[in-house]
């Protein structure tokens, strides 16, 4: 009788970061129709960090016993550019819908008041792909609104056409794009730098130091989609990638570091001593700033490439909201395709605030710029934004250029057993398409067929 033959021994990879990049790479790795990987995430913090800070809302209704999640931040998505993500939310059997948006856009007073108390009146309120008229202001008031959505209307005809018909250099920032098509500074100023600054939730500066084929791209993706949102909360993805996984939460890594045998990473947990331990493969699916410091070959490279703290707030407080869009407490329930939630662009000259009203009684503020009642506030957290530069751009995309035959030949992807993932590892906004697409990069590079097409 003969012995029984095993098979290959499987390879074993650490993730490191549980974000939308990391759950995916471990995800694809995981289901390999040919069982090559053993995977394992690691995570610096004490639970996964995709859907951390969402928000469980008990149901109130007799009917349905279920409760929901309010997602913080805002995980809205569009048609066009989000390809790869909806394509995997199919795949995973993932429950998203339609949802339409009322934008309001205020200005902040530059002198602040200290109370929450004082409401902020739009200049202008419009719906998303124009779905439905906005709230027309009382005839005191029309003629200008007219005025002011007549201007506003022909700018962004004037933007679109630039977008599909005039391309950037590659070299070009967003703000030498705007200045070389002419587009009116107070379009650029109260509606172009509010909408796309909360899209990337960065400063209005940051913003016009991107690439400009980013944004361009991203607006010619987007145009005339459809936004959608994920019907039971994103925390269903993060349970639907985690099936199956071996998880280490409060794994604190250090270092990284390809060695003959493998790739030693140094972690501590809490209350232990630094231990080393050695993996076939390591996916960094984290933020630039950490792969920095923890890896190495690209301590220095990576200094190049711009971060920034976001904060986000969820809390109660409708104080300050407009009464030109409905703001009212509603009943806590679970959305359907026909509610319109409204978000509010409130700016100064710096920076905008967007303020998503959700329809379970939670605001979720991203970039505060307004008094918030402490009292109402449910709950905070800060999260690191990967931002973009024509310089930085150029730097990631040698990263992932394996076919670069430059004589000056840095660290690429996949060097010593070591890749990189998440939002920022691509050429494209940083948003949850990138972490989708880098994932797959890795699966791919690995020879895991992606069970999901476009």
């Amino acid at each position: 009788m003969e012995p029984h033959k095993q098979g290959p021994k499987r390879k074993s990879v650490a993730v490191i970061g549980t974000g939308m990049a990391g759950l995916a790479t471990a995800y694809l790795l995981h289901h390999d129709p040919q069982q090559r990987y053993q995977v394992r995430l690691l995570e610096k913090k004490n639970q996964v960090s995709l859907s951390a800070e969402s928000i469980l809302i008990p149901s109130q209704s007799e009917a349905k016993k279920s409760s929901s999640w309010a997602d913080v931040p805002m995980r809205a998505f569009a048609g066009g550019f989000y390809r790869n993500l909806i394509c995997m939310y199919d795949h995973l059997g993932i429950r998203y819908h339609s949802q339409s948006f009322l934008f309001s856009f205020a200005r902040l007073p530059q002198k602040p008041s200290s109370s929450s108390s004082s409401k902020l009146e739009p200049y202008m309120v419009h719906a998303s792909n124009f779905h439905q008229l906005p709230p027309i202001p009382h005839m005191g008031d029309f003629v200008h609104w007219m005025v002011e959505a007549a201007y506003a209307l022909l700018c962004y005809l004037w933007f679109a056409v630039c977008c599909f018909f005039l391309d950037p250099s590659p070299d070009e920032s967003f703000d030498q794009y705007l200045q070389r098509i002419w587009l009116p500074q107070y379009y650029v100023a109260n509606y172009l730098l509010p909408l796309i600054s909360s899209v990337c939730t960065c400063s209005h500066r940051e913003l016009l130091d991107f690439p400009a084929s980013d944004v361009l791209e991203y607006k010619k993706s987007t145009h005339r989609q459809q936004h959608y949102v994920v019907t039971d909360g994103v925390y269903t993805v993060q349970e639907k990638l985690l099936q199956g996984l071996d998880v280490s939460l409060g794994v604190h890594s250090t270092h990284v570091v390809p060695k003959t045998n493998g790739v030693e990473i140094t972690y501590s947990t809490a209350g232990t001593k630094e231990t080393i331990e050695t993996f076939d493969l390591v996916v960094l699916a984290v933020s630039p700033d950490i792969v920095g410091r923890v890896f190495e070959p690209l301590k220095k490279t990576l200094t190049t490439i711009p971060t920034t703290t976001v904060e986000t707030v969820a809390h109660s407080d409708f104080s300050s909201l407009s009464s030109k869009l409905p703001t009212k407490k509603p009943i806590i329930k679970r959305q359907s395709e026909t509610d319109t939630q409204s978000i509010h662009f409130r700016s100064n000259e710096y920076t905008t605030e967007s303020v998503h009203v959700q329809p379970n009684s939670i605001l979720v503020t991203t970039n505060p710029l307004t008094p918030i009642d402490q009292s109402k506030t449910i709950q905070s957290a800060s999260f690191t934004r990967v931002l973009r530069s024509p310089p930085s751009r150029r730097v990631i995309n040698e990263i992932f250029d394996a076919g670069n035959a430059s004589k000056e030949k840095g660290w690429r992807n996949g060097d010593g057993g070591v890749y990189l993932a998440g939002g920022w590892c691509w050429d494209g906004m940083v948003l949850l398409e990138g972490c989708v697409v880098s994932a797959m990069r890795v699966a791919a590079e690995l020879g895991v067929e992606i069970p999901w097409k476009i």
